[in-house]
């Protein structure tokens, strides 16, 4: 009794799903076409060959069941072509047609045996609608929906002999009606799949490309992809086969709960095209043989030329037809060795960046990389093919869009995926609904719920790749919390956190290595896939390729299996520091791990620019070692600057691969610099009369953040304004020297010493008074200078400086001067203000009652110059005294015209002349050469104090 285990295949090559009835006739030619048969299993006895003899018996509508016994096919072998077809004439009210198959194996020795290969038992009976050309029954599950216009389906038997048959069962309504329908939605028309069927390019009657002939059937999707290579790039054995088999386990088409038809993916390895080591993919190259297009087109002017299609399509005669139905089929490629726009790429695609609009052509570049092995080739070979094909078929590296690494999005297409480095378990495939890996709740990474599960576990079960500080992290991808924040455990449920960030996976601002929160969204490739290639016309004609995105390199294949991750860590010991100061640094260098570290350097940036570089012995997993670094913060720094140093390690793992993790590579030690800061103004009283007091006011403060030391205040008097401790008005402090300078000018100092850090205003006030002598309009002009060190009197600083003016002002004189004699008298108009006048005019008087001068005018003092006896130079000396003093009561003023005989004969003109002229005198002996001139002088004083010089 033979136990039978079947799976039937049934194939219609048939047209559009509509409902409308075939044209008005009595009868319709249906025709069944068995024309393939794959055996599953056999056993003819120990002393019986197995290879059989099978043939048909068919039975369509009412009619008599048709035995074909003699027409044998295929008596060796597992998998053969037959050639049995069967039409009957159906009434059309017999819709939908009874078709009844079955299938025997002729035996010489023994009855024939009928080979198990329908469900139920040993036949095929199934129901065809002439209608909408879709057959159903025989124990499998239709395909229903717009646009499904066959059905296949899988049943399972127990028998010791079993097959799996392929046919189609047509009318001529149904045939004309799959010229224009793709039935089963992968851009190819029924009317091109099936045996027999393909490509009428011209339109002339005649296949220019049998995709029937090639495996093409109109009820499972079929993809074309033509691979060629270059010398040494050829990929290894079974990279294409494992995609083509991960096509084919693809959860589409499902026709069985957990039966799916799967993609099948048709691989023309091509031939060998000439090498070119960096070729250009983009843009198409100014010269023959250096791009893409021109090895897969050729010259534009020659017809037939590059290397897509086969050498005996480019030979035919009807090669141009021929090569124009395979580009309405064919998906280009080329396995190369690098191309222009990223020598280190792993390869490149048509697809435009931002519209996932998929092209037809694309590339893998990995010829020159550096494996482990040929299995490790095979694997990045076919992982790459599998990326790129994916591009071409509108899948960015998140499915719906380009955000990469998404955590809730499993597949090929990601970067985190592309290759089985950090999940060495995870299968070559893209993602689905189906099997649990295009999680369908999207991630916002500014409100991440980590109670909330991804509602998704992958069958099989499958691992995820997520980003946690830049850092990749492995983690089951089932449903159970995630602490996304790698905070407070799993419990937070606006969690904040860029989980799709991974530092080690592309260049800044590229790859998985860009810092953004955003939604992440999960994405169905395998639904959907846009199989069509004709559809995207500006990548459909070869020419210039634009907005395509950057692929992964080898840099990046080797980050993610590098097993040695340096952290760096950086500490100063001064929070703030002065200049002079010395800011030690300590540098941590840590290795992470998994494995050793090696050839460690530190490259250590100082505050001014230059860097120090540092080589470190290696590191074990887990080990840190610490390096110093110092630096002198500078006399010229300003308060408040930010000191900072900058450190980076760089290093690599046992195998010399780069530490590709750098978030945590650098680190920095931030000081802040604290100098004092003096500033400092003066004011002066804006306008005085003559010998009137001029208050100066100094004020000066440290707004910088550390204390002044060995403060110095230096104040410059103009000359011909007098200063004196006893004479100074001002609320002080009193100056610590006052030196009269060869120049006339006085130079006044303080020595505050000490001057914390913001100190607040300080202040000194001090008066000084201008000569008599000082004309209306006279300008005086004073300065301070306040000279400091920083407070540990390392650094010494330029002084500060200010300054002030003070204009003399005319008062209008009395007119009535008085004479010595009355001005000996009259003590009570000698004041103290008016003493001080004439001190500030001429300081000969102080001390003439032979006290010690002390920088004021007494009243003792002016008397003793009064008293007698009245000799020269006393006289003289008398005189002068009184004429000042009638300048500083503003009886005269020292512009006040005088004139007399005597005054013009001596050339003078004001009393201020006259004063000048007798001090000039009195600095001579009046010895008898200058006994003339004393005389002189003396009738020039009396006349301006009698009053009779003045002219007013």
């Amino acid at each position: 009794m033979r136990r039978v285990q079947a799976a039937l295949t049934g194939l219609l090559v048939v047209a559009a799903f509509l409902v409308a009835p075939p044209a008005h006739a009595a009868t319709v030619k249906v025709t069944v076409h068995l024309y393939r048969v794959v055996e599953i299993s056999c056993d003819e006895g120990a002393t019986v060959p197995c290879p059989n003899d099978y043939y048909p018996k068919f039975k369509i509508g009412n009619e008599e069941l048709y035995d074909g016994k003699d027409d044998y096919c295929c008596a060796h072998g597992t998998d053969f072509r037959t050639n049995w077809v069967h039409s009957a004439d159906v009434d059309t009210s017999q819709n939908p047609v009874d078709i009844h198959m079955e299938l025997w194996d002729q035996d010489d020795s023994t009855a024939d045996d009928p080979i198990d290969w329908g469900a139920p038992g040993d036949h095929v009976d199934l129901k065809f609608d002439l209608n909408t050309c879709v057959f159903t029954g025989g124990g499998l599950t239709a395909q229903q929906g717009a646009g499904v216009t066959s059905l296949a389906g899988e049943s399972e038997q127990s028998a010791v002999d079993s097959a799996r048959g392929y046919f189609t069962i047509t009318t001529p309504d149904c045939l004309e009606k799959a010229k224009t329908t793709d039935g089963d939605g992968d851009g190819l028309m029924d009317v091109w799949e099936g045996p027999g069927r393909g490509l009428d390019h011209d339109g002339n009657g005649t296949v220019d490309l049998a995709l029937g002939d090639m495996g093409a059937l109109p009820y499972r999707k079929d993809l074309f992809v033509e691979a060629d290579h270059m010398e040494g790039a050829a990929p290894q054995p079974g990279a294409i086969t494992d995609v083509v088999n991960a096509f084919a386990a693809a959860p589409v088409d499902q026709y069985e709960p957990g039966k799916y038809r799967g993609v099948n993916l048709h691989v023309l390895s091509g031939e060998q095209v000439p090498r070119i080591d960096v070729m250009k993919f983009h843009d198409p190259g100014p010269g023959d043989l250096d791009d893409f297009n021109d090895l897969k087109s050729g010259e534009p002017d020659l017809p037939c030329d590059g290397h897509f299609g086969t050498a005996a399509d480019r030979a035919s005669p009807n090669c141009a037809n021929i090569l124009n139905a395979r580009r309405q089929v064919y998906r280009y490629m080329i396995f190369g060795h690098q191309y222009e726009a990223d020598p280190d790429s792993s390869g490149q695609a048509e697809i435009d960046d931002s519209t996932l609009e998929g092209g037809n052509d694309f590339i893998v570049t990995v010829a020159t990389w550096d494996f482990d092995d040929d299995a490790d080739r095979r694997v990045i070979e076919g992982s790459t093919f599998m990326h790129e094909l994916g591009h071409t078929l509108s899948l960015g590296h998140g499915g719906g869009d380009h955000v990469n690494c998404k955590p809730n999005y499993l597949s090929v297409m990601s970067y985190a995926f592309q290759f089985p480095r950090r999940d060495p378990d995870r299968p070559l495939d893209y993602s689905s609904a189906a099997k649990g890996t295009a999680f369908g709740v999207p991630l916002k990474e500014t409100e991440l719920d980590e109670n909330k599960r991804l509602h998704a576990t992958p069958n099989p079960a499958r691992k995820m790749i997520w980003g946690l500080d830049g850092k990749w992290r492995l983690d089951d991808a089932n449903d159970q919390p995630v602490n996304w924040n790698g905070k407070d455990g799993d419990t937070e449920t606006k969690a904040e956190a860029d989980i799709n960030w991974i530092d080690s996976i592309g260049d800044p601002g590229q790859g998985c290595n860009i810092q953004e929160k955003t939604e992440l969204k999960g994405h169905d490739d395998w639904a959907g896939i846009q199989y069509n290639p004709r559809l995207n016309v500006g990548f459909f004609a070869d020419g210039v390729r634009r907005n395509l995105p950057r692929e992964l390199t080898e840099r990046d294949l080797k980050a993610m299996t590098q097993q040695a991750d340096l952290k760096l860590t950086k500490t100063a010991d001064r929070a703030t520091a002065a200049g002079g100061d010395t800011i030690s640094y300590t540098v941590g260098v840590t290795d992470l791990g998994p494995g050793p570290a090696r050839s460690i350097e530190v490259a250590d940036t100082l505050p001014d620019g230059t860097v120090q570089r540092r080589s470190l012995p290696d590191l074990a997993a887990g080990a840190t070692t610490t390096t110093p670094f110092a630096y002198q913060v500078p006399c010229t720094i300003t308060d408040g600057t930010v000191i900072t140093n900058t450190a980076t390690v760089t290093g690599t793992d046992a195998e010399g691969v780069p530490d590709p993790s750098r978030t945590d590579n650098t680190a920095s030690a931030a000081t802040t610099a604290r100098a004092p800061k003096l500033t400092v103004s003066q004011t002066a009283t804006p306008t005085v009369g003559a010998g009137e007091a001029i208050t100066y006011t100094i004020t000066y403060a440290n707004a910088g953040g550390d204390a002044a030391s060995n403060v110095a205040v230096t104040a410059t008097v103009p000359k011909d304004v007098y200063y004196s401790k006893p004479l100074d008005l001002g609320a002080g402090p009193k100056p610590a020297t006052v030196t009269l300078n060869a120049d006339g000018t006085r130079t006044l100092t303080w020595n505050p010493g000490d001057l914390a850090a913001n100190s607040g205003d300080r202040a000194i006030v001090f008066t000084a008074r201008p000569t008599l002598l000082a004309l209306p309009g006279a300008t005086f002009a004073g300065s301070v200078s306040i000279a400091y060190k920083n407070g540990s009197g390392a650094c010494v600083f330029a002084p500060v400086t200010a300054s002030s003016s003070t204009t003399v002002t005319a008062v209008a004189p009395s007119r009535n001067p008085m004479l010595r004699a009355l001005w000996a008298l009259r003590d009570d108009l000698r004041t103290a203000e008016i003493l001080a006048r004439v001190q500030a005019t001429d300081t000969r008087w102080d001390g003439a009652d032979g006290s010690a001068p002390d920088g004021r005018l007494s009243q003792q003092e002016a008397d003793a110059v009064f008293s007698l006896p009245v000799t020269q130079p006393r006289t003289l000396r008398a005189d002068l005294l009184a004429t000042v003093l009638n300048t500083a009561t503003r009886r005269i003023n020292a512009g006040t015209v005088v004139s007399t005989p005597t005054i013009r004969a001596l050339g003078l003109g004001t009393v201020g002349d006259t004063v000048r002229y007798a001090q000039t005198t009195l600095a001579q002996p009046p010895s008898p050469s200058n006994l003339v001139r004393y005389a002189k002088t003396g009738v020039v004083l009396t006349e301006v104090n009698a009053g009779v010089a003045e002219r007013y």
